[in-house]
């Protein structure tokens, strides 16, 4: 197979934000261009500026995060795909409690990240990089020339990059025990973005 990275998320050393309301796990990133982590948002408070850098969100666990800026807000809810501008500077108040968010920054105009939950086999293009987050639920990786699986277990991510040839994820059809980084598995792709 492909270069195919598997680790626990438990094993990625958290990092405390510069205001103390949070801290960040880093699962993959490269360069400036993106970066790919889980958050645990633990208090209210101004969420960090990232200036040319598109944001996607997921709530993996608890109620959700109201961003206001001005007169414009956003919501990030349970298991639904926010995508909201990295530039701006956000005010961060929780709905009822911390929250756990998986969190995309990409580039503008440099990367295309897509976020989905992973409830049905998808075939990863070769010309993208993906991180599969088996969050509460074990997935399964072949490509074309292999006739074997590789298992990303319960509450561990894989990061694919350079892929020979595409690659199909699929979760198990059965969860498991969710470890606190939610129930459902997650896939972002991140692809260059095309002029």
């Amino acid at each position: 197979m492909s270069p195919m990275q598997v680790r626990d998320i438990a094993s990625i050393p958290s990092g405390k934000w510069r205001n103390g309301k949070g801290v960040t796990r880093t699962l993959a990133a490269e360069g400036t261009d993106w970066r790919v982590s889980i958050a645990e948002v633990e208090r209210d408070g101004p969420y960090s500026t990232f200036e040319g850098m598109t944001r996607l969100s997921v709530i993996l666990r608890g109620n959700g995060v109201v961003l206001r800026a001005g007169s414009v807000t956003t919501r990030l809810t349970p298991f639904a795909v926010a995508e909201y501008d990295g530039g701006i500077a956000w005010d961060a108040s929780l709905i009822d409690g911390p929250v756990t968010a998986l969190n995309v920054m990409c580039r503008r105009h440099t990367c295309r990240p897509t976020v989905r939950a992973l409830t049905d086999p998808v075939t990863i293009p070769a010309s993208a990089t993906a991180i599969v987050l088996a969050a509460g639920r074990a997935c399964h990786a072949a490509d074309s020339k292999e006739a074997a699986q590789h298992r990303i277990a319960v509450d561990q991510f894989a990061v694919f990059q350079h892929l020979e040839h595409p690659v199909r994820i699929s979760p198990d059809p059965v969860g498991g025990k969710d470890g606190g980084f939610g129930p459902i598995p997650q896939l972002v792709i991140i692809e260059r973005a095309t002029v």
